[in-house]
């Protein structure tokens, strides 16, 4: 009897927890397939005022028409509240460190980091000074997210994890711009890591780990004769020769983006043609949102940043441009010494105590208690460490005097000429940029544009806060920024590399972009003789590192010149790298080879060069790679075991062979290094709203980028004039929700490198039409 009982009531109770995972399903499936926005009907009653058309392509790309700039402003907000609404949401908690308040303690650490700069009061003095006709704007796209947010089905986003989404305000948008900042400017970390490695090495660890570009591979923007570069010195003129135990992992993602414009005597069509892509996080849904935007005040088509108004990078009828990061100087670092290890006072410049002001910010944690963090600033900026005898104050002027960057891609976005896109560069803060740009006349230009202040240690080092009162930044002026004047002659393209040649006045950088990437580029440049659409396609194709080439085949060198080749453990490996032709492609197995030697080598080469104190700064913000390509060719005294390089090389590969097996060191790139974008909650074991599985294709010193965590976020290449013929594409889908038949649709298409063209003409716009909805006051 008590077993039947047991029986029946554990059948009874699985029943009910069947019964719960059914509704479970049910509800999360329902929630997916009605969380998503209509693109069809009429809204009525909003605050417009005039009717809005907001027509839709196959790929869901809005194209909004509207009779004034408010309601334009107004519908692109809509259709962002439409689209990314979650997105936009989170990037704002992010931005803010207000992640925890729906995540819970996980997210503690990144909301305590992201608050060692106010970013709120940072934003709201940039609202502040931002003129009455852009505050207009941005409160009129506010009203169009938070209209979205009303008259639109929430994302399942906020069912799955139970919170309501916070009215957006019209500063929100500059914070969500602000996530640029953060990732794209050099940041105080960076420098505080060089300084470690400066103060160690003594007066030559410049010259050896932070050289400005390869000189084997330099590629200037801007013409000349290329800088020269110190050799390397020998190992006894800086550090003594001590190796360094080193358990950590060197990898690292390559920050960068692509651009290059030709004006029109040097094209087939007899109009400029651009290309872009910017190279940034691989998620779903991605960073930008496509849009195409017309009132009679502007009509501009391209990307912007979810949150953000307006079109980024793009073109208007008349004007194109696109950008790749300057990856130069920002702010100065002090170390500062404070008098005990928790306490709030410092010594100041005369040897003077002073007490450091304090800021006491609170966390709200979901599911836990409330945290509290202090926060410091002394005279020189604020401080990033919460204790310790030395600590780093910031001096940054975006937090002392910022400025917003909207109004300068609102001035790109009306710009009617290049000398117009320049006007309006000439006031951009940043993060610093290199533009490319073209106009309807057949011109072309180039400029670096973005605040970059001129301190003489070019963040390559840090400031001894107690001997040096604060001084203010100034920066290098506009004027005397890299360019190239507008004309129908210019070639010019920059993936993040040195700009300038030789005899130029300012260093601007403490290093830049290895060159790899901008000299193929320049390399499938040179041997045409005109460009047209196509070739664009095919270089931003191109999987070739030449660097790797390099790397490669000095390995198979070193393999036989050893006789490691005649070791049957190591043919696969020797095989793959003797073969390799440089593709990064999907079946390449020299390429898989290539990547992982290249790891292990630079790993291998800095645990011997740098104490560990500054060894792990080095592996996540050092140039490695340029410097381990120079050391390998220039062979320096001390920097190899005794000072053989071959043997170095084959070590590399032998302990490649170790980790991954005999067969399996040379698996075919696309199953090696295969990636997947991720919806933000991936981190919390959600995975089914992930981007699909995408095999390995083009690395990081390849123009077709590929990385753990970064690809190609976009891919642009504009016609200038008959902008029908040029486009772009996004890796995944235009919709951020997972319902939406846009969420992934475009994925099996982006890999394939087919140029989607974006219809800007009345004609193509009604041509491709699939949906249309009205917005009605």
């Amino acid at each position: 009897m008590i077993a039947r009982r047991v029986l029946v009531i554990g059948a009874a109770a699985i029943g009910v927890v069947a019964l719960c995972v059914m509704a479970a399903i049910v509800y999360f499936i329902v929630s997916v397939r009605g969380g998503v926005a209509g693109m069809d009907g009429i809204r009525r009653g909003l605050a417009l005022q005039a009717p809005v058309k907001i027509v839709r392509d196959d790929r869901g790309i809005p194209h909004i028409r509207a009779q004034n700039e408010h309601d334009l402003f107004f519908a692109q907000g809509y259709v962002t509240g439409s689209d990314r609404l979650f997105q936009i949401d989170v990037t704002r908690r992010f931005v803010l460190g207000r992640l925890s308040e729906v995540l819970g303690s996980p997210t503690i650490a990144v909301d305590m980091e992201h608050r060692v700069l106010d970013v709120r009061a940072t934003v709201e003095t940039q609202f502040e000074h931002v003129d009455s006709r852009q505050r207009a704007l941005l409160q009129a796209y506010a009203d169009g997210v938070n209209a979205a947010a009303t008259r639109e089905p929430l994302p399942p986003e906020y069912r799955t994890l139970a919170f309501s989404f916070e009215p957006w305000r019209a500063e929100d948008s500059l914070i969500v711009g602000f996530a640029t900042v953060l990732d794209l400017a050099d940041s105080w970390n960076e420098v505080i890591a060089r300084d470690e490695v400066v103060r160690s090495g003594g007066e030559h660890a410049v010259d050896a780990f932070f050289s400005l570009t390869d000189p084997a591979y330099d590629t200037p923007t801007v013409g000349g004769k290329p800088v020269t570069v110190p050799k390397l010195p020998a190992l006894r003129s800086f550090f003594s020769q001590r190796p360094a135990a080193w358990d950590g992992d060197a990898r690292r993602d390559v920050l960068g983006s692509n651009e290059w414009v030709a004006g029109a005597a040097r094209t087939t069509t007899g109009r400029a043609l651009l290309a872009n892509d910017p190279h940034l996080d691989r998620a779903v849904p991605g960073i930008w949102h496509l849009v195409d935007l017309q009132s009679p005040q502007m009509h501009a088509a391209g990307a912007t940043l979810a949150g953000v108004p307006g079109v980024i990078l793009g073109h208007n009828e008349r004007v194109a441009w696109g950008s790749t990061n300057g990856t130069v100087s920002a702010l100065r670092v002090y170390a500062e010494r404070f008098t005990s290890a928790a306490g709030s006072a410092y010594v100041r410049p005369g040897n003077a105590v002073a007490t450091a002001t304090v800021r006491t910010e609170r966390f709200h944690v979901r599911f836990g208690a409330d945290r509290v963090r202090r926060y410091l600033s002394t005279e020189h900026g604020f401080v990033v460490e919460e204790d310790g005898f030395v600590r780093h104050a910031v001096q940054w002027n975006i937090a002392v005097s910022p400025r917003s960057p909207v109004d300068a891609f609102l001035g790109l976005d009306r710009a009617g000429s290049i000398e117009d896109g320049l006007r309006a560069l000439a006031s951009y803060p940043g993060p610093t940029q290199n533009f490319v740009l073209a106009d309807v006349s057949g011109r072309a230009a180039y400029t670096l544009a973005g605040e970059i202040p001129n301190d003489p240690a070019w963040d390559l080092r840090a400031y001894d806060g107690s001997t040096l009162r604060a001084q203010p930044l100034q920066a290098v002026p506009f004027a005397l920024l890299p360019h190239i004047a507008p004309s129908r002659t210019v070639v010019a393209n920059n993936s993040n590399n040195l700009q300038y040649g030789a005899g130029y006045p300012y260093r601007l950088a403490p290093n830049y972009s290895p060159p790899y990437r901008a000299a193929e580029v320049k390399r499938r440049l040179d041997v045409l003789p005109r460009f047209g659409v196509a070739d664009f396609v095919a270089i931003q194709a191109d999987t070739v590192s030449i660097a790797d080439i390099e790397l490669a085949h000095n390995c198979a060198l070193a393999l036989m010149r050893t006789g490691a080749n005649r070791e049957p453990e190591f043919a696969p490996a020797f095989a793959a790298l003797r073969d390799f032709n440089g593709h990064f492609d999907p079946a390449s197995r020299g390429a898989t080879v290539v990547q992982r030697v290249r790891g292990i080598a630079v790993r291998d080469l800095f645990t011997r060069l740098i104490p560990p104190p500054a060894l792990r700064g080095y592996f996540a913000y050092g140039p490695g790679i340029v410097t381990l390509m120079r050391a390998l060719r220039e062979r320096p005294r001390g920097w190899f075991a005794d000072d053989d390089v071959d043997k170095f090389l084959a070590t590399a590969v032998r302990e490649a062979v170790r980790q991954y097996g005999r067969d399996g060191v040379a698996t075919t790139y696309g199953e090696a290094y295969a990636v997947t974008a991720h919806h933000p909650l991936a981190a919390f074991g959600i995975h089914v709203w992930d981007g699909p599985r995408v095999p390995g294709s083009g690395g990081s010193y390849a123009p077709a980028v590929q990385g753990p965590s970064l690809g190609q976020s976009f891919r642009a290449i504009w016609d200038v004039g008959a902008w029908d013929n040029g486009g772009i594409d996004i890796p995944i889908g235009e919709s951020g929700e997972p319902g939406s038949p846009h969420y992934r649709d475009v994925a099996d298409r982006y890999p394939r490198h087919v140029l989607t063209p974006l219809p800007f003409s009345e004609a193509a716009v009604n041509a491709a039409t699939r949906n249309t909805l009205v917005l009605s006051p």
